[in-house]
């Protein structure tokens, strides 16, 4: 979990649930001072503890290039050569500036410090950083937890602002071999600029942007849902640029409320030769074509998939005047699948429109 993922969690928990986390938090900074207070215990009766403290904002100083020197060249090479260069230079170049580092310190100031000394303060300054680092990755198990409970609940913040968009109310269409589906549609303001769109999922935000989503797609600056009765609505963050260049984040879930309205319409489709016009828009990484061609047997071409050669995509919706790649301008749309995956790891729904 990133620390920005964290800062969000935090944030979201209830009062009770906080009052923990600072009160362990308050804790460990405690433990991290009564070390420091004992280490210049042993520096006083030599009327060294200046020298001491010297030697300790050194420390600071020293922990992010010995930190760079681990990181930075094994991220710069990656591949299965990072975990070597990573391991060399925790083992080398790292102890040599850390500890190196507070040896040139130590005797330097006034009055000095031996050797010894400034090697036994670089073990017990690994020792005191290690407090904050093994309560971090000790965290993220909780952290995880409250997120996935954070994000079950659906519910947006209480200062989330107002989205720019216009929300138009969900729709619910039966589809053979899927069942009853929810749509819905967010219509951009003219003076915004759509940024990017995340789900939320397992209660944390994804840090790769490149992953499929099909329970969302974007057309321009409006924003399409589609997803399964048998699926959790989505979450939704939207970021998007104002007029003057500021960039606002707002969340959004889907509100289904269906008591007095009347019962789910058929989802139709409109086929033509070269491509469909259904009845709302269709993500892209859920739906495929079937196409025919004469003396040929039938060809399944995957919407999802990255563009063709030559393939420019303005929008990853299929939507009315939808059209298939000039690649396949030889063959005829006979049918359009979509697949609804669900979340318990069972098998996905399929539906199958074929042309009359």
């Amino acid at each position: 979990m990133d620390w920005q993922q964290m800062l969000d969690t935090f944030a979201r928990m209830p009062p009770e649930e906080k009052q923990i986390w600072w009160q362990v938090a308050a804790g460990l900074l405690a433990l991290m001072l009564g070390l420091l207070w004992l280490e210049s215990r042993y520096f006083k009766p030599s009327a060294r503890v200046g020298s001491w403290l010297s030697v300790r904002l050194m420390s600071i100083l020293a922990a992010l290039p010995t930190v760079a020197i681990v990181i930075v060249p094994a991220r710069a090479v990656g591949g299965p050569a990072a975990l070597g260069l990573f391991i060399l230079s925790l083992y080398t170049l790292a102890p040599l500036v850390w500890f190196g580092s507070h040896v040139l310190v130590g005797r330097r100031v006034r009055p000095v410090l031996t050797v010894l000394e400034s090697l036994a303060l670089g073990v017990t300054g690994l020792a005191i950083l290690a407090i904050p680092g093994t309560a971090y990755f000790a965290m993220e198990g909780p952290l995880n937890a409250a997120s996935r409970e954070i994000g079950q609940r659906r519910e947006v913040p209480a200062d989330n602002p107002p989205l720019e968009h216009q929300v138009q109310p969900v729709q619910r269409y039966n589809l053979a071999g899927a069942g009853l589906i929810y749509t819905q549609s967010l219509i951009g303001a003219p003076d915004m600029r759509l940024v990017r769109v995340e789900l939320r999922q397992g209660g944390q935000w994804p840090k790769d942007q490149s992953t499929a989503h099909p329970v969302y797609c974007t057309h321009g600056n409006d924003v399409h849902l589609m997803w399964s009765a048998k699926e959790p609505p989505p979450y939704l963050r939207l970021h998007w640029a104002q007029s003057n260049g500021s960039v606002i984040r707002s969340e959004f879930t889907p509100q289904i409320a269906f008591e007095a309205a009347p019962p789910a319409a058929e989802f139709s489709m409109g086929f033509r030769p070269d491509g469909v016009d259904p009845i709302a828009p269709i993500p892209r990484a859920r739906a495929y074509l079937v196409l025919t061609k004469e003396g040929l047997a039938p060809y399944t071409q995957i919407l999802g998939n990255p563009p063709g050669a030559g393939e420019v995509r303005t929008t990853d919706c299929v939507m009315t005047g939808f059209k298939r790649v000039t690649s396949t301008e030889d063959w005829q749309v006979q049918a359009i699948g979509l697949l609804f995956y669900l979340p318990t790891g069972s098998a996905a729904l399929r539906s199958l429109i074929e042309r009359p």
